[in-house]
């Protein structure tokens, strides 16, 4: 049985879902971010919140990303890194993260976060639905082209994960990857290739060792490589299996900060649509992209199933 719920957090409205093993929670207001997702039955809080604690305020496309609450998931859409797209202005993380979504409240109050959005800037609609199914979180989406002419788009759900002694991260079918930037870290720049999960000796990206601190990377995986992306760990018992069709969501972003930036220790696994962060440069560098036609409604999903623990 699923369970909604509201609440208030900080003065912004908080809407959730609840079943025997599951909880998550949004923030309409703030893009519909995902506060938590935490397992009722490990206890384990999988949403990473800065040591300084949570500090929810309003945003707007002048808000850098970096000052902002940095708590939960976000949606990237329809870029992530900051760039300029058919005369557009389109900041870092894209325009949904600081936007207020409406929600549904009858599907609401059958079980299902339902949360709509007309992007600020560039013409698309977004809804997003999630549904929950004991320790199953299915998150789909319907974006729609609202222009008379092909738009191009990337997106990424971008959870900033906490980090538990014991961790371990798999990409099934991956072997290779592309590098987006790091720090600290002689692994190469933007474009150059990755091997996974071992890149040179002392680096374990499987282990979440990065070899030395303070250090931090951005990578994604390889077109349709990746089938799944899986955080578990054989001390605890506890993990995070995402699932999705690699045919519509085909790429896998992995950031990891080891004190390399602001001194945070977080990772990030993001499914997402095109590579690498900024559309400018996944259209006419990468070539990897999503693309809409005109009026057409372009679906996809993917799942988080959280395993129980000790």
């Amino acid at each position: 049985m699923v369970e909604s719920f509201v609440s208030e957090v900080q003065g912004f409205a908080v809407a959730g879902l609840r079943s025997v093993a599951v909880e998550i929670a949004i923030l309409p207001e703030l893009g519909g971010k995902v506060m938590s997702l935490r397992n009722l039955r490990s206890g384990r809080e999988w949403m990473w919140t800065p040591p300084e604690g949570a500090l929810y305020q309003p945003m707007s496309a002048e808000t850098l990303f970096e000052e902002s609450s940095l708590v939960g998931a976000d949606e990237c859409l329809p870029t992530i890194g900051a760039c300029t797209w058919r005369g557009r202005k389109l900041p870092s993380h894209g325009e949904v993260w600081f936007s207020a979504c409406d929600v549904d409240e009858a599907a609401l109050g059958q079980g299902r976060l339902v949360t709509r959005l007309r992007l600020p800037v560039s013409p698309f609609w977004l809804e997003r639905t999630i549904s929950l199914d004991e320790n199953r979180v299915t998150v789909a989406y319907a974006l729609q082209n609202l222009d008379f002419i092909p738009q191009e788009f990337m997106w990424a759900f971008h959870p900033l994960m906490t980090i538990v002694p014991g961790d371990r991260l798999a990409l099934p079918g991956v072997t290779t990857a592309r590098m987006e930037a790091a720090m600290n870290l002689p692994l190469g720049t933007r474009g150059d290739d990755l091997a996974w999960p071992r890149p040179r000796p002392g680096v374990a990206l499987d282990e979440l060792d990065l070899g030395a601190e303070p250090a931090a990377i951005k990578f994604f995986t390889q077109p349709r490589t990746a089938t799944a992306a899986v955080i578990h760990n054989p001390v605890t018992g506890d993990g995070l299996r995402f699932d999705f069709d690699p045919r519509r969501v085909d790429t896998v972003g992995v950031w990891l900060t080891r004190g390399g930036w602001r001194d945070y220790h977080h990772l990030a696994v993001e499914p997402g649509i095109g590579s690498p962060d900024p559309l400018d440069v996944a259209v006419e560098g990468w070539k990897h992209f999503g693309l809409t036609l005109p009026n057409e409604t372009y679906r996809w999903q993917f799942s988080m199933t959280l395993t129980p623990g000790d």
